[in-house]
């Protein structure tokens, strides 16, 4: 595809996806089978690389969140727990575990803050994989149409090559048919003999 032409298309595709819900090509076995091995372009390896690793970082927050949500809910527990104990020592292991606290809090809000941004960041890479892929798709799908036109037109051209030598072939066994069968009747069948044996021609 020329540029220009390029932009045309991606454009077309984008609108076309507007407002749909695409899954997510990379958990999408169908999406492999459009690429024959060794010929995925390097624009489409980048883009899956790129949505792997915000599929794989999603996965990795959720996680976090919920063993940070454990520790506070422990570090709550110890606390509550240690509320009534007035030692310098049950001071400092509070003062220890509010710390602690006010970290996981952070943690948890930090890590919730990037995952809440996650869902769109994939949207905008699948979608910009399924444009590329699209392009990639819809020129071999061009190339193989015009292969496949230029094979039938040859078919067609054999066909017809064929059919006039089928014809030349019927005209020459009714041909030899007829000759055969007057030299037959002229010469007889001994020296016919001679000819079907090869002795004669």
């Amino acid at each position: 595809m020329k540029k220009q032409q390029e932009k045309s298309f991606e454009n077309e595709v984008r609108k076309a996806l507007y407002g749909k819900q695409v899954p997510i090509l990379v958990l999408d076995t169908r999406w492999y089978s459009l690429f024959p091995k060794g010929e995925k372009p390097a624009e489409v390896e980048e883009l899956e690389k790129e949505l792997n690793g915000l599929l794989k970082r999603q996965g990795k927050l959720v996680n976090e969140i919920k063993e940070l949500k454990l520790v506070k809910k422990k570090l709550m527990d110890g606390i509550v727990a240690g509320m009534d104990e007035v030692s310098s020592r049950a001071n400092r292991k509070k003062d220890n575990q509010q710390r602690l606290l006010l970290d996981t809090k952070a943690r948890i809000e930090e890590n919730s803050n990037e995952l809440m941004g996650l869902p769109n960041q994939i949207k905008e890479v699948n979608e910009e994989l399924l444009v590329v892929g699209a392009k990639y798709c819809f020129e071999r799908l061009s190339e193989s149409d015009q292969k496949l036109k230029a094979l039938n037109e040859e078919i067609r051209i054999l066909k017809e090559e064929l059919n006039e030598k089928m014809d030349n072939k019927a005209d020459l066994e009714e041909s030899l048919d007829s000759a055969y069968s007057l030299m037959h009747t002229l010469l007889g069948h001994d020296v016919m003999n001679l000819f079907d044996k090869g002795k004669i021609g």
